[in-house]
């Protein structure tokens, strides 16, 4: 019965993201990343949308870990100083799950017009900047 809960809950939320503004979403973004953070605040305590937002922070970590060197290299490029004035390094990063929600759930606070995508990105840019120290 709690997994179809949890099945009626993520079939809503992706009938209110489809049913946004397609001029707001990014089309770069796939998945739950286009979600608001407003709708993230929405329900903090529900155990299968904070696993499902967390999985999808988990792939996105993965990616970035994945495709690191191919970034670090795009960032050394002559065309990138002004980029990497503003960001480290990247390298590889392997925060906790629950690092990952509290970090969604500060960031999406301070920012509600945000994105979920958005809220990883500075996750991952905060991991890094920990790492370079």
């Amino acid at each position: 019965m709690r997994n179809l809960f949890t099945l009626f809950c993520l079939g809503l939320l992706s009938f209110f993201i489809c049913g946004t503004d397609a001029e707001a979403l990014d089309e770069n973004i796939l998945g739950a990343g286009n979600i608001s953070c407003r709708v993230v605040l929405k329900n903090p305590e529900d155990k299968g949308l904070r696993k499902f937002y967390e999985n999808w922070a988990q792939g996105w970590i993965s990616a970035t870990n994945h495709f690191s060197d191919t970034i670090r290299n795009g960032m050394a490029s002559s065309g990138s100083k002004a980029f990497r004035k503003n960001h480290p390094l990247p390298s590889i990063v392997v925060p906790r799950r629950d690092v990952i929600w509290y970090k969604i759930l500060s960031y999406c606070s301070e920012e509600p017009k945000a994105s979920l995508a958005d809220a990883v990105k500075e996750l991952i840019k905060s991991q890094w900047e920990k790492a370079k120290n």
